[in-house]
């Protein structure tokens, strides 16, 4: 039995020709002149996309906002290298853990001081 020919009922033999014309379709669909085509647009496209990315961006950080942008940036970083950042954020941190806590606490509380409930009669 070659490739070609092949008994319907033959299942293992089926799954090999299904196998064999999938192989045949993909090796089609990429060597096709569509496919390469398509490439080289996505290709030339992706350039222009960083051309035009790059010129925005060398336009943004000579405007005044590029520059103010920058300046905080730079600010930012000072003040993380500094501690302020971090002192900052842990201050806030604790407190919303106090708070959380203060509400937990209570709620607690008001669980343990309530009278146990009677279990409902089932008429």
């Amino acid at each position: 039995m070659n490739d070609e020919t092949h008994e319907p009922e033959d299942l293992a033999g089926e799954l090999r020709m299904l196998g064999k014309n999938l192989r045949d379709l993909f090796r089609s669909a990429w060597d096709s002149e569509d496919r390469k085509r398509l490439q080289e647009e996505i290709e030339g496209g992706v350039v222009d996309l960083t051309d035009s990315l790059r010129s925005a961006a060398k336009d943004f950080s000579k405007s005044e906002t590029g520059r103010q942008l920058q300046e905080d940036v730079r600010d930012l970083g000072d003040r993380v290298r500094s501690g302020e950042v971090e002192s900052k954020v842990r201050q806030d941190l604790t407190e919303v853990l106090r708070k959380v806590n203060e509400e937990l606490d209570r709620a607690a509380k008001e669980w343990a001081g309530r009278p146990p409930q009677a279990p409902e009669d089932k008429a």
